[in-house]
C-alpha cells in the first residue's frame, strides 16, 4: 500500500515522502480500513515542522484523522463490521495518509454510508473543535453573543452553524474583503473585515449589550482589544495562532473585570473525557454532517500519487476550502 512519512522534520513540501509498504493486519481488537479520504489540517504541517505540541519518533507516519470503510477484523471484533463506513477518532497513530490503516475498534465511529466522504473525513478536529469552544468554557444561555476571528476557516464556518443551531448570535471577523464577501454570499451573519476600527464596529453590532465570548485563532492583540466588549467574567478561547504572535490580553482585563483567557487543544480533551462523551459527540456531529446541516467547503481533493501538490495547496494562506487526499 502507498502512505506518506517523513524521516526528518522541515518544510512539508520537501520532507513528505511517499513510500511502498506491506498492507497491515489487524490484530486482537483492532480494524482493518480501506481508507476513502483524509483532509490537511494545519496541525499536520505542524508536525510536519517539528513544531506542534506533539513531536513523534522519526520516521513517523502521517495523518490523524479520516474516513474510511472496514475491509477485515481482527480477533474479539465482529465480523458483521466488514464493510462498515468508519470515522477514524483523531490521533497521531492513526496514519490516516494512506490507502490502508489499522486502528482500534474503539477509535473508529460507525457513519453514514451514503454521505459525502470529504465531508465526513473532516469531522474528527475541526467541527469538534468549534463544538467543545462554545460548550466547555462559558455557560452560553439563548441570544448570548460570540465573537470570533479566522471566521472563514473551516473551524469558524462549522463554529457559525453550531451556534445558530444552539440559538447563539455571532459576528465574525476575516482579513480579506473578498473572504467577507464569500461568508456573507454564503448567509454568514455579521461579517466584518478586521481594521482599526474593528472594536467600534463590534461594538455598533452589539447595540448596546455584550459579548460573551471572544474566540480567537490569530493570537496578537486583536482579542485583548476585543475583550473590552465582553461582559464581566467573560472568557477569550485561544485555539491557533495563525500570526505567531502571543496572545495578549490587558492586565486591566485579568484584574477588574475577571477576564480570562483559556487555551484549547483537542488531544487535550481526547486524553481526558470519558469514553461514552467522546464517542457520543462524534456520532452527533456525524448525524449532522450526514443530514446537510454541517459542512465546510473544499478547494480540491487529490490522489496520494499527487502529494506534493496537495501540501503545497493546503499550506497556502488564501484558500478557498480544505485540501484533501482521496483514495
Amino acid at each position: 500500500m502507498k502512505a506518506l512519512q517523513i524521516a526528518s522534520f522541515g518544510k512539508p513540501s520537501e520532507v513528505v515522502e511517499l513510500v511502498e509498504l506491506s498492507d497491515p493486519t489487524p490484530a486482537e481488537g483492532e480494524l482493518l480500513v480501506a481508507l476513502e479520504a483524509a483532509p490537511i489540517n494545519p496541525s499536520d504541517l505542524l508536525l510536519v515542522r517539528g513544531t506542534y505540541g506533539l513531536r513523534p519518533a522519526l520516521p513517523a507516519r502521517l495523518g490523524n484523522e479520516g474516513v474510511g470503510r472496514v475491509v477485515e477484523v481482527g480477533g474479539g471484533v465482529d465480523p458483521a463490521r466488514v464493510g462498515e463506513r468508519v470515522l477514524l477518532l483523531p490521533g497521531q497513530e492513526q496514519n490516516t495518509w494512506a490507502e490502508r490503516a489499522v486502528v482500534p475498534e474503539r477509535d473508529a465511529v460507525t457513519v453514514d454510508g451514503s454521505a459525502d466522504p470529504l465531508q465526513l473525513a473532516m469531522i474528527g478536529v475541526n467541527p469538534m473543535t468549534a463544538r467543545l469552544v462554545l460548550s466547555d468554557y462559558a455557560e452560553l444561555k439563548a441570544d448570548a453573543w460570540v465573537v470570533q476571528n479566522s471566521a472563514n476557516s473551516a473551524v469558524g464556518r462549522y463554529l457559525v452553524d453550531l451556534a445558530r443551531l444552539a440559538g447563539l448570535r455571532t459576528i465574525n471577523i476575516v482579513r480579506r474583503e473578498e473572504a467577507a464577501e464569500q461568508l456573507r454570499a454564503d448567509g454568514v451573519p455579521n461579517v466584518l473585515v478586521s481594521g482599526p476600527d474593528l472594536v467600534d464596529q463590534v461594538g455598533a453590532l452589539l447595540g448596546g449589550e455584550q459579548l460573551d465570548l471572544v474566540v480567537d485563532a490569530l493570537g496578537g492583540e486583536q482579542a485583548g482589544q476585543l475583550a473590552a466588549l465582553l461582559r464581566p467574567g467573560g472568557k477569550v478561547i485561544a485555539y491557533s495562532a495563525l500570526t505567531g504572535q502571543p496572545h495578549i490580553l490587558p492586565i486591566s482585563a485579568l484584574i477588574f473585570r475577571d477576564i480570562s483567557l483559556h487555551g484549547f487543544w483537542l488531544h487535550t480533551w481526547l486524553e481526558s473525557a470519558p469514553r461514552t462523551e467522546i464517542e457520543n459527540g462524534y456520532r452527533e456531529l456525524a448525524g449532522l454532517v450526514g443530514d446537510g446541516t454541517l459542512s465546510a467547503p473544499v478547494e480540491a481533493s487529490y490522489p496520494i500519487d499527487q502529494f506534493r501538490e496537495a501540501i503545497s495547496r493546503s499550506d497556502r494562506f488564501r484558500r478557498a476550502g480544505k485540501i484533501l487526499f482521496s483514495f
